[in-house]
């Protein structure tokens, strides 16, 4: 199903990244066994009635969503794609400036308890051991800076709240229109939900390395299937040279077209709750175990109509923040000091595994 509440949100129209999500995203997109970033430049790019934007700002969103998927990119598709992330990038903050100076204007508070309860969450979601400092360093951030950016987040939410309080939620009859005139989004495609053990072979071409590499990856089978997947978890915490070991190897739900061919094959093939035999893809040596199937059906109004509800709601709260926005825009005085120099892809600092669910397509992201 394709409702709006899986694709949008207000808080992430209005500004595009708020902290938390950045913070998280950030551990898993930078890309690993990578220098640490030079300090970014604070040279002003951009003003918007006054309130500079500056090249660390642009640093910081690009290495929390791009610096990965960038890294992987060949040269000629970095040079093509660099102009567009970086416009992206600079009208996300523009928004933002502009709701946050809004917000300034309107003299929204935000309580130093909130902040902290905010922070609370940041640091209870970090892996074991991990402390708040060393993870805001690893994502190329001071605790401060943190600090302010979810002040200025929590100052934005107030002023959302206030500018869509008026928008009123579909009615019953709204949904079963849109329900009826939209069949295909509530098409429910063939689904898994897998873990997966990877002993990764990328980089490597020297035979005897690989050949320990295919070992290991033996042995680890043949403790998987020995406890019948019930050590999966552990193991795959261990083990695995995936991101997903932070979560025991889970890749969460996931359709066709999204892995791998070989990965795809043996995982849509393999019974539930089964550990299958080991494949081999371009990213190494996998061992799968997929813990739940769904079949493709058409669902039914009553299966979905609370989340479309919600979907259609957002959808009009978004809406009505995009009109906010632009009548801002109008009104402001937005000047560009120069572009920005784009953050080379090499440059992203490694991070720590996230707490957060994997993407679903984390083998190619290996």
């Amino acid at each position: 199903m394709k409702t709006p509440s899986l694709t949008h949100s207000v808080l992430a129209v209005a500004i595009g990244l708020a902290v938390l999500p950045s913070l998280s995203q950030a551990q898993n997109d930078a890309p690993r066994g990578l220098p640490s970033p030079e300090p970014p430049g604070n040279a002003t790019v951009m003003t918007v009635d006054g309130t500079p934007i500056t090249e660390s700002e642009i640093r910081e969103r690009f290495m929390a969503r791009f610096a990965r998927q960038f890294q992987q990119m060949p040269p000629e598709q970095q040079q093509m794609l660099q102009p567009q992330i970086e416009q992206m990038i600079m009208s996300e903050l523009i928004s933002k400036t502009l709701l946050l100076n809004a917000a300034n204007k309107a003299d929204y508070k935000v309580s130093a308890e909130e902040v902290d309860k905010n922070l609370k969450e940041i640091t209870d979601s970090l892996p074991e051991g991990a402390t708040l400092e060393q993870f805001a360093a690893q994502a190329g951030l001071t605790v401060e800076r943190i600090r302010n950016q979810l002040t200025d987040d929590m100052k934005i939410r107030q002023l959302i709240e206030k500018v869509t309080a008026e928008v009123t939620k579909p009615d019953d009859a709204e949904l079963q229109k849109y329900f009826d005139e939209h069949q295909d989004e509530f098409k429910q495609e063939e689904s898994i939900q897998a873990s997966h053990i990877l002993v990764s072979t990328q980089g490597i071409t020297d035979e005897a390395e690989l050949a320990k590499k295919k070992a290991d990856a033996e042995a680890l089978l043949a403790q998987a299937k020995e406890k019948k997947g019930e050590n999966f978890a552990e193991l795959a915490t261990a083990h695995s040279d995936c991101p997903s070991k932070a979560q025991g190897g889970d890749l969460g739900t996931f359709s066709r077209g999204q892995m791998v061919p070989e990965f795809e094959k043996a995982a849509f093939s393999q019974e539930v709750g089964a550990v299958g035999d080991m494949v081999q893809t371009q990213f190494g040596y996998h061992i799968i175990k997929v813990t739940d199937k769904k079949e493709a059906k058409q669902m039914a109004f009553a299966d979905v109509k609370e989340e479309l509800g919600e979907g259609l709601f957002e959808e009009r709260k978004s809406e009505k923040m995009q009109a906010y926005l632009e009548e801002l825009r109008g009104k402001a005085k937005i000047e560009q000091a120069g572009a920005p120099a784009a953050p080379a892809p090499g440059d992203a600092a490694p991070a720590p595994a996230a707490p957060a669910a994997p993407a679903a397509d984390a083998p190619k992201a290996e």
